[in-house]
């Protein structure tokens, strides 16, 4: 419903219409008070979108002048990669080349020394980027990225709990510690972790005095 019209609607429907807002203690408002935090809220609204039509309109041309590769993990299977190439000799194709641990798993050519996109790959593997040239059967790489670990749909199926010991003193890990927990441990600590979260209904927090 149009916000000219709020004048027009009962308090149940105000009460409604701003908590699809997240107006908080909007149950403590009168009618005159809902009226007016829905308006802001629409107001803020309003502003939010023009702004968003302006960056679309907009064509981001930014140029970093160095060679630059940024893998970032985004949904369960997608990862997003941005590459700029500063020397602009081209002396071949251009490839972009994923990597897990070692293993090429991806590559593909690319039009342009800059540019931008999603890519579909194996959940729950760690991957590494490439931008280069081939040179015969040679990839030479120009600019590499971070590892990133490629987010999950599931939990991971991994039983093997890793964890280590750190000098604080001189910042080294002084021992490794791995444990191996078998279903039966796992479902046990799942139902402890229930059981608990079902006794456990609300935290009383302290007042400050």
């Amino acid at each position: 419903m149009n916000k000219k019209n709020y004048d027009e609607m009962t308090k149940k429907e105000l009460l409604d219409v701003a908590k699809r807002h997240g107006i908080k203690g909007r149950h403590k408002m009168n009618k005159t008070a809902l009226i007016k935090a829905i308006k802001l809220k629409d107001k803020s609204a309003e502003k939010t979108i023009k702004n968003e039509e302006k960056l679309k309109k907009r064509k981001l041309d930014v140029h970093y002048g160095v060679n630059h590769l940024e893998l970032l993990p985004k949904e369960p299977g997608n990862v997003y990669v941005h590459w700029e190439i500063a020397d602009k000799e081209k002396k071949s194709d251009i490839f972009l080349r994923l990597r897990n641990k070692g293993k090429t798993v991806l590559e593909i050519p690319v039009a342009s020394y800059k540019g931008e996109g999603y890519l579909r790959v194996e959940e729950g593997k760690p991957l590494t980027a490439s931008i280069g040239f081939k040179k015969g059967k040679r990839f030479v790489s120009v600019v590499s990225s971070e590892e990133i670990l490629v987010p999950r749909s599931k939990p991971s199926a991994k039983k093997t709990i890793e964890w280590a010991y750190v000098n604080p003193d001189t910042g080294r890990i002084a021992k490794r510690q791995r444990k191996v927990q078998d279903k039966e441990t796992l479902e046990k600590k799942r139902e402890r972790t229930e059981k608990t979260a079902k006794k456990v209904k609300y935290i009383r927090v302290p007042k400050e005095r």
